[in-house]
Order: C-alpha cells, then structure tokens, then sequence
C-alpha cells in the first residue's frame, strides 16, 4: 500500500521517523497536512534512511502518489475541524484501494468514511485500528473467582511510562524497539496507540479503556493477555508502553487520576522502568523523589529518565480550564538533561537523540543482564 499520510501533524511525527518499522506491505509515499498547521513547505526525512518527503497542502499536488489514505491521530479541539477534514477524505474514496485510521473520530464521522466505503462497490476498504473490543476478541473472559491470581511473566518485561502525556513516550518505545532488534533480541510488544499491527506489534488492548469493566477484572485480564502473548510469540524481552499520565497534575487537572497505569503495574510487574517526563526548571531537584514515588507506589523504581521538550502553562491552564502546553527549544532540554545527570543518581537522557538514547538502552540491558 503506497500511503499518503494525512492530516499529517506532530502526533504522527514518530510512525514518520521509525517508518523502516512498518510492516513490509505498507510504505509512505506522500505526506499532505491543512493550511494553518505550519507543516507544508517543509521536507521530511522518513525512516533512518535517506529518504525525505515533501509537505504539500492539498491531495492534488501528490495525485500519483499513493492508493491508500492513512488516517494517524491528531487534535481536534473543536468538532468542526474534523468534520471538515473528514470531508476532505471522502473526495478521496473513489481513487484509493484502503483507508487505514489510527484515528479517533467521532462515531459519526467514522460511520461517514465507513458508508462511503461501502458504497463504493468494494473498491475501497475501510480499515478501523480504533475499533472498540471487549475481552472475546482478546480470548478472555471475565474471572469466575472473588480473588484471581496473576500469572508470573517468565520473561524480563520493560515498561515506558510517561509522568504526563505526550512525553515522547511512543517515540521511545519505537526506538528502544529498533536496539532490542537490531542486536537479535525476539520483542513482544505492546504500544501506547492505536494501530500498533501495522508496525508488527501489538495495539494497548482496547477492553483496559471500558468503563463499564472495574479494575479487579482488567487487571488478571491483562496479565493472562501478556502471558498468551508470551506463549504464542516466545520472546527475549517485553516492551510495554503505558498510555496516559502516571499521576494528576493538581486538583483542577486530574487526568484520570493516574488509575490505568497502576492497573497495568499491578498486572504485570516490570523489570526496568523508562519514565518520560514534561520539562522542568527544577528538574534534577525532582528526579529522585519521582522515582521513590514510583518504587513505593508501583514497586519498581525509575531506571532511565527522557526530558520532553514539554513544558506546561499553568497559568494559561487555569484561565482557559483545559491542560495547555508549549514546546521549547531542544537546546534547553540537552542543559536540563547534563543538570539532571550531575544532580539525579538515576540517569537522565533527551531520548530523541541518537546517541543519548544509545545510552538509554545500554542502562536497560545491564539492568536485565544483572
């Protein structure tokens, strides 16, 4: 499948950089990203090798260039912005064979793409990651017993977690991912979106996200889903990364309260532990209690930091009522970073850059070597 990508943004960034990843019926051939979102005009570099893709504004500018839309995750903070971007890709469906979303729409929009599809006599295929699972698809069933064990994992188990979202916790996963690889280690995998199958591993199981399910039934679900897994692929080495925020941010910002990750702690116990944190002034004054907090509350301590160039604008927060973040200059992460490692016992990296994740992943294997 030759693929455009679009809309093309910064959530879809890392799937862009770790393209050698995807599986081997799936390439990107064209990216296209709507006016406003400051991405057209600028060149690409997709995967580790040479090649580099132009942004372009509109589907005619790429017409030759695929047979198949793939739909990755973006922000829509209002509705009408996906809707007109849906209608966008419905121009599309008589000229493409597939339409891959990795993307949450809305249940509306989704059934638009989903219809048109259908009545395009079979000449496109709507393709759905995000669709929602109960424990059947998974091969599980709800535990008959008041107090279910959980299964040993046999089989060393690192987790990527994230002290808030949008950490780079995905983006680390991926490039740990491609080191297990490169050196012959077999990696099971779970990631932290939807759509993970087209990279070759596995989508974060979509039953954890139910509502109507309580923790003391997701929490044996997961572990028996990891330990089917394990007995199915015999992997050297696990990689799971968590999504969502490990804590709230304070009273007003609670995100979930930091509940699915200590779901997923309580099922399966790591044996390193990669935390992905928003950038601080302070950050070295930090680094050790977040880890003490992580050792009593999850029982396992942070072994390897990555700084985000993500910073959060409180004030702004209060006063629009909604999280809102800015990016800062890579620059100034690096000098947190060298702060951090001189003040934090534990080792701190920018694992965007090659040789500082190089670093990261060395710090993992001795930890499961020992």
């Amino acid at each position: 499948m030759r693929m455009l990508v679009f809309p093309y943004g910064q959530d879809c960034e890392p799937v862009i950089r770790h393209a050698d990843l995807l599986e081997a019926q799936y390439e990107i051939t064209a990216l296209v990203s709507p006016a406003g979102w400051g991405k057209a005009g600028k060149e690409v570099a997709v995967g580790a090798g040479n090649s580099v893709l132009p942004v372009h504004e509109s589907f005619q500018e790429v017409a030759e260039e695929f047979d198949s839309l793939f739909i990755p995750p973006f922000e829509a903070s209002v509705e009408d912005v996906e809707n007109r971007l849906v209608d966008k890709m419905l121009l599309l469906i008589p000229h493409i064979s597939h339409i891959l979303c990795t993307a949450r729409l809305t249940e509306a929009n989704r059934n638009k793409l989903k219809e048109a599809c259908r009545c395009s006599g079979q000449l496109c295929e709507f393709v759905d990651f995000c669709e929602d699972k109960g424990l059947e698809a998974y091969g599980l069933a709800e535990p008959t017993e008041k107090n279910p064990s959980l299964k040993f994992v046999d089989v060393p188990v690192v987790m990527v977690a994230g002290l808030w979202e949008k950490t780079d916790k995905f983006e680390i996963s991926l490039s740990l991912r491609e080191r297990f690889l490169r050196d012959g280690y077999r990696v099971s995998q779970v990631g932290s979106r939807d759509g993970c199958e087209m990279m070759g591993f596995h989508s974060f199981p979509r039953f954890m996200l139910q509502k109507d399910l309580d923790g003391t039934v997701k929490i044996p679900c997961f572990n028996q889903w990891i330990k089917q897994i394990v007995k199915r692929e015999q992997p050297d080495v696990v990689l799971i990364t968590i999504p969502g925020a490990l804590q709230d941010f304070n009273e007003q910002f609670t995100n979930g309260f930091g509940l699915l990750p200590y779901e997923v702690f309580q099922a399966v116990a790591p044996d390193a532990l990669v935390m992905c944190n928003i950038y601080m002034s302070e950050e070295e004054n930090v680094l050790d209690e977040l880890s003490i907090s992580c050792k009593y509350k999850f029982d396992v301590p942070v072994d390897a930091f990555h700084i985000s160039n993500l910073i959060v604008d409180v004030t702004k927060s209060e006063e629009l009522c909604r999280i809102i973040t800015n990016s800062i200059y890579r620059e100034t992460v690096s000098k947190a970073v060298t702060r951090g490692s001189t003040n934090s016992s534990i080792p701190v990296f920018n694992g965007l850059d090659v040789k500082e994740c190089d670093k990261m992943y060395e710090v993992i294997i001795e930890k499961l070597t020992s």
